[in-house]
């Protein structure tokens, strides 16, 4: 892959391997600990903005974008399910927020303080929040819906089956209603999701399906 990568974007995948590889082999104290963690984050963000911005939009393009949305959406469901649970404190709640970025957002809607509720929307069913489960299920929807169908018979696909009824069941759940195993369904569905699309679009495994193209009768 050296020769499709600019010279930006490999210069940052070398320095986030450096940042890594320092102290692998010695224990480092929590100052230290976070203070690389948070390097790594910079340069992940800065290598998100250049595929943001550098990748030409086809198919590979799409293919990573719901790697990284199927990804953020499951780790919202299993933060959600681990923070903001039936008797979460205000601190859960906070770290949620932290963790979600959405702190800012969250103080500018609401004058109040942390409430379970209103957090849980905002994590999970906001779609306009773009840390929210909600947000990545809209994303994933509109890239499946765009894929080239593999079969011509009429039927719906696994991928676009899941994600219709995902997108479905999000965006008409009540945030009041919304516990730890409805959570837990969402990320399960986004699990069977990112199996569905490897199974259909690249061919591997027990469960891969095959390309047919069915030909009209003369």
């Amino acid at each position: 892959m050296r020769e499709r990568l600019s010279a930006d974007f490999w210069t940052l995948l070398s320095s986030l391997e450096k940042e890594l590889s320092q102290g692998a082999k010695t224990l480092l104290s929590e100052a230290e600990a976070l203070q690389q963690a948070e390097s790594a984050l910079q340069i992940l963000a800065a290598l998100s903005g250049l595929a943001q911005e550098n990748m030409n939009r086809v198919a590979g393009w799409r293919f990573l974008e719901m790697g990284r949305r199927s990804e953020r959406g499951i780790n919202t469901c299993r933060l959600a399910r681990t923070l903001a649970h039936d008797s979460a404190t205000i601190d859960d709640l906070d770290m949620l927020l932290d963790l979600n970025d959405s702190q800012i957002t969250y103080r500018a809607r609401y004058l109040v303080g942390l409430a379970l509720t209103p957090v849980r929307d905002m994590v999970m069913l906001d779609p306009f929040n773009t840390r929210s489960v909600a947000f990545q299920v809209n994303a994933l929807n509109e890239h499946i819906s765009v894929l080239p169908s593999l079969q011509e018979d009429g039927m719906m696909e696994e991928p676009d089956r899941i994600i219709r009824k995902l997108a479905t069941e999000v965006e008409t759940e009540d945030a009041a209603h919304l516990d730890v195993q409805k959570m837990l369904a969402f990320e399960r569905a986004l699990m069977r999701l990112s199996g569905a699309i490897a199974d259909r679009f690249f061919l591997q495994g027990a469960n891969a399906v095959p390309t047919v193209k069915l030909a009209g009768l003369a």
